[in-house]
């Protein structure tokens, strides 16, 4: 492999590092979007914005649907395995129309594709036209905010790049032109492979490669194009092997394959086996492979470029087209699928099935009819836990194909040689290249098939096989028996399709058996069948066979007659995709046979389930509100859309768990206000043999109180369910809502019991809020606005009506002095309005919006120093008038949400059913944090989010709405402690986290009686392990991937910087600058020295920072570690721990001197043995070094020199490394450390932390 490595994908920036601390030279990088964490935003193409969070580990969590003005809306949360979907209800009816790919809503996977709004300004789309609007020199009609990509004029399709501040006016455009059949996600898609590592035997011979008749054939003459991340050009057993390559992710690397996944696939097909003297040779040696990179060096890949990919291939004359990689697909069509099938007729094209496990997660393009999709078995033609099981995804179709080896397959490994030069992997990646080896070597042994003959003869010839059609085809591959078969038959012919009792008619159908040979062939049949669930023997009067044998004669063709009876009633789970093989056994001497699976489709017979819904004030539900339907027999879940409180759908007789989540709204209009309340119900696993009606009142529900031997006041909920889609209830599914802090009350509600369902609820909550009261003493309803403080202690003024506070205000006319402003405007409440009334003396602002119905809640910038809420408008106009009437005075007492000395992170778990009432809650037996919220020399606002995840939800935060705390403070937190559920939790010093960035703690689990203290935003912002648990650099055979930290704080909190911080890493491999690519670095056999540099600064501080940060204005960590081949797995990478005893404003007595314990930690390790330990100090107001390059707006435009470091006086006591550090500046001063460690197996770090703490 060339030493050659790539600029990120989104790196905006290299910087030089120079001199400095001298330590790791090198080149340092912007951290990208694609290990660079903190909050994204999405832009779908409905114009809506979602936010999510990035983890240091790169996963992502925390998913919000956000409001017009960024404030945070009702969020609906869909969950299948790993796909994560919010679809806005403007746009359901088009996704279950099957008119807009449902992909376009996947935050996963547009995240995946790189498509959040940070990364790119335009939203990849592929518009798929009605046939022959593309025809001849007809073009696309390209819209106002939208940029022509590409255009596949086979298949009628263009790919565009849609501007994200047009998508909303675009989708009306796009949704309303009768021209255009579908828009979809121009996705990124993924290669099926999953690592492993075990001493094995070679997968090759299983497959008959190396049998009597195969062993005469390698392939020669016959061209395979490998569609993939590309190859190690280098690798001994491809030398030669490479007839012509071609790059369509535009990598710095080219071809070069620093993934790994293409090589392996590669040499599976064709690989010499070079390095282990023959013993990991691939199936077809003599095999010419054309090169195509589709998938980028992280392993995805753009649709469109995928696409190019197989057109290119099949021009440079492929006979075979391996293709090991594909995409969740909720429907088996769209721009791939139908490319497939027009190629199909000039090359085979062989794509793995996918490594979904469970049933109808075939994946796109290999759901293709025409495509040979392959699953992956073992070495003992077991399926493997991992593939993905038909039907196809539309419901109905036979998939996959064929089986081959994908467990534990040996195969080259990028960057390898000798020894270390092969790597297992499995996947269903690792079985398609085996199956296009199989049709290379068939391809030479008769090269008269045609690409759809070479597909039948594959599939006729397989070993016999026991395993269901939807699991493994037709069977294992056999190429052996392939070179040899005479008589084959397409494979997964649909034999009949009826949908609905009208239907139901016995149907008499055939199957073509072609005799390829000069010799005529008689075999006795057999049918086989089993329902779709794969476990129910059907009767034999459901279908059969006509004939009981049939002769083909030489170079011809027979049909075979095939009978079906869909009227004979079958057991629920057993209609669906019916499948089976049609084995003939040779008559004659030979062990010669012939296999076909077959299949046809009975739909079950349907009833109508129809639902009422009502919400809490005894109206008709209305969005939000929606009902999810599962079947526990066929293991799906579905959506039903609820049209003023009434739904209905078709469903197939049997057991349903049924579950609505309602909400209601504070205002009897149809229009405006906010929920006000959310219900969960649920009827679990009710029988519906006929018509049914089930009615949801979320009147009859009953609240959900939590209490504790603190009063609580819940600041918004998160509730939800999973349900596990298979008996070993690995594959679930999992809907979430997100309600933020002004839904105030939260319902239950179940009847009957289902094993498969979990339900749970989140919150968070804290101290009853402060009680505001009219002079009449009507208590007002109020919301608090974001990032607006709330009315505090006890206290009473007079309000003056100001009017609507808008650009005309004459403010001073008004008396604001001490005194409550009172806006009243129609539309909104900003923070101009605020402004102006604090410029005029005004404590706090009250609002309503005149004329419109219920709540409102806005989002106020800048973080005014008065309390502001809001009121509904019907309560706003009562207390407006008596403000009228002389009733001029509003009181208040008690604890602002802000201000609160406690708070619950509570997740209430349910296994079966739904549990309300009262929940108790124990102190005791939950998990305690005390913790400590540090501030910079005055009070400042900071902001908490809660993450929770219980098995398959992934992590969501545990109510919709952020909480603002005000800093410095110490308070008690308690944390449901279970092994059901994973807290993380994220403090940021601004609501945003995509702008300055944050502290995490978490995934962990919380045990029960525990307890720990904390400090967040303690110095000194340095080096810090990932509280995820992720190392830093871990090491698989020889490559390196890096999940890098910005910067964390004293306690070990991992950091992101957001858009207002720069950070950047550099990397070295013995001395000499490397380039990371997708976060991946490889490294040679031998012992190495590894040197990695990361840099944080914010962009601005003290006043000219938005947070108004003096401290941390500048971090540095130059980390060094050997490793070689024997040091797999997490790297030694030795981060320095500096234990502060500073107060809660980060300062410290000027004249007194500070002892400061150093110690260091290791990913797997924790503390570790230290050989050597030096600290030096520095006194002043810089932020930067003079030395190494860094572009901070300080308050002084001095920078900090070297020459300026003083040695600290270390010791050891009792164990511990102690410096000590004289503070013998004035006060007001700032203190900069510089510490150096090594550890005692030769790690070594030097960390400078500028503006550490101030001295007061």
């Amino acid at each position: 492999m060339k030493k050659v490595f790539g600029m990120r994908r989104i790196a905006a920036a290299v910087l030089a590092l120079s001199g400095g601390l001298g330590a790791v030279p090198g080149i340092a990088q912007e951290l990208s979007a694609e290990t660079s964490p903190g909050e994204v935003t999405f832009t779908l193409i409905t114009g809506d914005k979602v936010s999510a969070v990035v983890k240091n580990d790169g996963e992502l969590a925390g998913i919000r649907l956000l409001g017009e003005d960024g404030t945070e809306a009702i969020t609906s949360i869909y969950q299948y395995g790993s796909d994560v979907y919010v679809v806005p209800a403007k746009a359901r009816a088009l996704v279950d129309a099957k008119a807009v790919d449902l992909e376009l809503f996947n935050i996963n996977k547009l995240f995946q594709s790189g498509y959040d709004d940070g990364s790119t300004s335009k939203l990849p789309v592929i518009v798929e036209y009605t046939d022959g609007i593309l025809a001849g020199a007809a073009t696309p009609e390209v819209l106002d905010g939208m940029s022509l990509t590409g255009e596949i004029e086979i298949i009628d399709s263009a790919s565009f790049g849609i501007e994200k501040d047009k998508a909303a006016e675009l989708w009306s455009k796009l949704t309303a032109d009768s021209r255009v059949e579908g828009v979809w996600l121009d996705a990124v898609l993924h290669a099926h492979k999953t690592s492993v590592s075990a001493a094995l035997i070679p997968t090759v011979p299983l497959t008959g490669a190396r049998g009597t008749y195969a062993a005469n054939f390698s392939g020669e003459g016959v061209t395979v194009a490998v569609l993939d991340t590309g190859y190690d050009v280098e690798h001994a057993d491809l030398a030669g092997q490479v007839v012509a390559a071609k790059d369509f992710t535009y990598a710095r690397n080219g071809v070069d394959d620093l993934n790994g996944h293409g090589t392996h696939v590669a040499t599976t097909i064709a690989g010499t086996g070079h390095e282990s003297n023959g013993l990991w040779t691939g199936m077809a040696p003599g095999t010419k492979l054309i090169i195509g990179k589709v998938l980028g060096n992280t392993g995805g890949g753009s649709t469109t470029g995928i696409m190019n990919g197989m057109l290119w291939a099949v021009n440079q004359g492929a006979d075979v087209v391996s293709m090991s990689l594909g995409g969740s697909a909720t429907t088996c069509s769209g721009p791939m699928v139908e490319l497939v099938e027009a190629l199909s007729d000039k090359a085979l094209f062989v794509i793995s099935a996918g490594n979904s496990f469970t049933r109808e997660t075939v994946g796109s393009p290999g759901c293709a009819p025409s495509a040979l999709t392959v699953a992956a078995i073992d070495r003992e033609n077991q399926t493997a836990v991992f593939s993905s099981r038909g039907p196809s995804p539309d419901g109905h179709s036979a998939k996959p194909d064929i089986a081959s080896q994908g467990v534990e397959v040996v195969a080259a490994a990028a960057g390898g040689f000798g020894e270390s030069g092969y790597v297992a992997m499995s996947g269903t990646s690792m079985a398609a290249p085996h199956v296009s080896g199989g049709a290379a070597i068939l391809k030479q042994a008769r090269p008269e098939l045609s690409p759809r003959q070479l597909k039948k003869v594959l599939t006729s010839s397989v070993a016999l096989s026991d395993a269901h059609v939807l699991e493994q085809g037709a069977g294992p591959m056999d190429v052996n028996e392939a070179v040899v078969q005479a008589v084959v038959a397409e494979p997964n012919a649909e034999l009949g399709f009826f949908s609905g009792a009208p239907n139901y008619k016995f149907t008499e159908t055939s199957v073509t058996l072609e005799n390829l040979s000069d010799k005529a062939r008689t075999y006795k049949l057999k049918l086989d069948l089993i329902g779709e669930d794969g476990s129910t023997e059907l009767p034999a009067t459901l279908a059969g066979l006509g004939v009981k044998s049939i002769t083909v004669p030489a170079n011809s063709s027979v049909q075979v007659p095939v009978w079906v009876d869909p009227e004979v009633g079958l057991r629920s789970g057993a209609y669906g995709a019916i499948t089976g093989r049609i084995v003939g056994t040779d008559t004659g001497n030979s062990d010669e046979r012939i296999t076909v699976p077959v299949s046809f489709w009975i739909d079950q017979p349907k009833v109508k389930l129809s639902f009422s819904v009502t919400d809490h004030r005894g109206k008709p539900a209305t969005s939000p509100s929606k009902i999810y339907l599962m079947n526990e027999e066929d293991d799906w879940g579905q959506y039903v859309a609820i049209n003023n409180g009434i739904a209905s759908v078709n469903v197939p007789e049997g057991d349903y768990s049924i579950v609505a989540n309602i909400m209601t709204y504070d205002t009897d209009s149809a229009f405006g206000g906010l929920v006000e309340s959310a219900a969960q119900m649920a009827v679990l696993r009710r029988k519906v043999a006929s018509d049914s009606h089930i009615d949801f009142d979320a009147r009859t529900a009953e609240k959900v109180e939590f209490k504790a031997d603190k009063p609580l006041a819940p600041q918004g909920y998160s509730f939800g369910f999973t349900y596990a889609l298979d008996d070993a209830k690995q594959a679930k599914l999992a809907a979430i809502e997100l309600a933020p802090d002004y839904v105030k009350d939260f319902y239950s509600w179940s009847q009957g019991h289902d094993d498969r369902f979990r339900s749970f609820v989140t919150t968070r909550a804290i101290a009853p809020e402060t009680v505001m009261k009219m002079q009449n003493g009507e208590v007002l309803d109020y919301v608090n606005q974001g990032l607006a403080l709330g009315f505090h202690g006890e206290g009473s003024a007079e309000l003056v009506p100001v009017g609507d506070a808008g650009y005309t205000t004459d403010w001073t006319q008004f008396d604001l002095d001490g005194k409550i402003a009172l806006i009243s405007n129609p539309y909104y409440l900003t923070s101009y309005m605020v402004a102006n009334a604090m410029k005029y003396g005004a404590i706090g602002v009250i609002g309503y919006r005149p004329g419109t119905s219920g709540r409102y809640k806005t989002s106020i910038s800048g973080t005014p120093k008065i309390p502001v809420v809001m009121l509904s408008a019907e309560q706003g106009a009562r207390l407006h008038a008596e403000v009228e009437a002389g009733n001029n005075r509003v009181s208040w007492s008690g604890i602002a949400a802000e201000r609160t000395p406690y708070a619950y992170s509570i997740n209430h778990i349910t296994d079966g059913h739904i549990d309300g009432g009262l929940v108790r809650i124990h102190e005791d037996q939950m998990y305690k944090i005390t913790a400590s919220y540090h501030a910079q020399g005055s009070e400042a606002p900071v902001w908490t989010d809660v993450m929770g995840m219980t098995n398959s939800t992934g992590e969501f935060y545990s109510t919709g709405s952020p909480q603002m705390i005000m800093a410095p403070v110490e308070r008690e937190e308690f944390y449901t402690a279970t092994s059901k559920n994973a807290w993380t939790n994220i403090v940021m010093p601004h609501q945003q986290l995509s702008t300055n960035g944050g502290y995490f703690d978490g995934p962990r689990l919380m045990t029960a009686g525990g307890e720990e203290r904390t400090s967040w935003f303690k110095g000194p912002r340095g080096g810090t392990l990932l509280t995820s648990g992720s190392p830093i650099a871990y090491r698989s055979t020889n490559t390196l991937q890096f999940s890098i930290p910005a910067f964390g704080d004293a306690s070990g909190h991992d950091a992101t910087g957001g858009y207002n911080g720069m950070g950047a890493y550099g990397i070295t491999v013995n001395g000499q600058s490397q380039y990371l690519d997708g976060g991946i670095l490889t490294v040679p056999d031998a012992a190495t020295e590894i040197g990695l540099e990361i840099r944080y600064y914010p962009r601005g501080v003290g006043e000219r920072s938005p947070v108004k940060d003096k401290l941390g204005s500048f971090y540095q960590g130059k980390y060094s570690f050997a490793t070689d081949s024997a040091k797999q797995g997490a790297q030694p990478i030795l981060v320095p721990v500096v234990d502060l005893p500073v107060d809660t404003m980060n300062s410290a007595p000027a004249g007194e001197p500070m002892e400061i314990k150093l110690s260091a930690v290791m990913d797997r390790l924790g503390e570790v043995d230290l050989a050597s330990v030096s600290l030096q100090y520095g006194y002043g107001q810089e932020c930067v070094l003079s030395d190494v390059p860094a572009y901070v707006y300080c308050p002084v435009s001095d920078k900090f020199s070297s020459s300026n470091w003083v040695d600290a006086e270390i010791k050891q006591v009792g164990g511990e490394w102690v410096a000590t550090v004289p503070n013998d500046a004035e006060a007001g001063e700032f203190v900069h450390l510089r510490v150096s460690m090594t550890g005692s197996e030769g790690s070594h770090t030097e960390q400078v932390t500028m503006r550490t703490y101030m001295l007061r």
